[in-house]
């Protein structure tokens, strides 16, 4: 700083030398060259205090470092407030299903007086999703009637519950049976059409009527009977009392001639003779 003011004081002097060497009392004009002297060389003094004075300027702040202040962070975020928990409480001990309906699963119950987090409510505002706290990642849906909930429902989101399954129909299988001609049997002059019979319904069949047709001759030959018989050759084979679900048997029934080679007609009807009844009847046509 001295040295600026020397530089300002050294200014001053010569500033006054050039104005007292160009101020004469016999002059009456200005002198220009000396007017411009003066100015060239204030603008020199000028020039150089600048200069010097940002060289001390700078070596000040060097051994004066000035510290550089750290930038706070700006908290941008806004603070979000945990939303509350919503309970609910129950006044009478309800089940906790896997869907909202009376006929859904349940899964736990509920006790009276106990207080549930509730998760979620159905789009009906009636049933909330709640944690079952027995069990581990257990949740379930109680029935709005006997709960008493706690807390601003209507930030909760709304759940779609199971709908009911779908219940798959499974016919009644009613009496049924399967019938087929199956060959010619004989014993000597006798001739038996011989046929295979299955059960295929869900009752017991208990007695059998076969009438055949010889449409050649058109004689019919009725026969029954309430067992099932068999015969090969002239031997019998077995004979079945009834026909349950699944069940099947062989049948023989003898005719009047030799049916070779004649179309014929068999309407072979089974019944049942216990307290259900009911007969039911196939038609097949065959040539032996």
């Amino acid at each position: 700083m001295n040295f600026t003011k020397q530089i300002i004081g050294m200014a001053t002097i010569m500033l006054l030398i050039l104005v007292s060497g160009c101020t004469s009392t016999a002059a009456t004009t200005p002198d220009l060259a000396a007017t411009i002297a003066v100015n060239v060389a204030v603008e020199q003094t000028m020039a150089a205090f600048q200069t010097q004075s940002a060289i001390t300027e700078l070596a000040y702040q060097q051994q004066n470092p000035t510290e550089t202040p750290t930038p706070q962070p700006t908290n941008t975020s806004e603070y979000t407030a945990t939303p509350d928990k919503i309970t609910l409480t129950l006044s009478k001990d309800t089940y906790c299903r896997n869907g909202i309906f009376a006929k859904s699963p349940y899964v736990a119950l509920m006790t009276a007086g106990q207080t549930y987090d509730v998760l979620a409510v159905d789009p009906n505002n009636q049933a909330y999703y709640v944690v079952e706290p027995d069990h581990t990642f257990t949740y379930c849906w109680v029935w709005g009637e006997y709960a008493t909930v706690s807390g601003d429902t209507a930030s909760l989101p709304v759940y779609t519950p199971q709908p009911l399954p779908t219940p798959t129909y499974t016919a009644t299988v009613g009496p049924d049976f399967t019938a087929s001609y199956t060959g010619l049997q004989t014993c000597g002059a006798d001739f038996y059409l011989r046929f295979f019979i299955k059960n295929t319904g869900s009752k017991t069949w208990q007695a059998l009527q076969i009438n055949s047709t010889d449409n050649s001759s058109n004689v019919t030959t009725n026969y029954s009977n309430t067992v099932f018989v068999d015969y090969s050759g002239c031997a019998a084979g077995v004979a079945e009392s009834d026909l349950g679900p699944g069940e099947s048997s062989y049948v023989a029934v003898q005719v009047p001639s030799d049916p070779t080679g004649h179309s014929t007609t068999a309407t072979i009807i089974l019944c049942q003779t216990d307290a259900s009844g009911g007969c039911n009847p196939k038609t097949i046509t065959f040539t032996p």
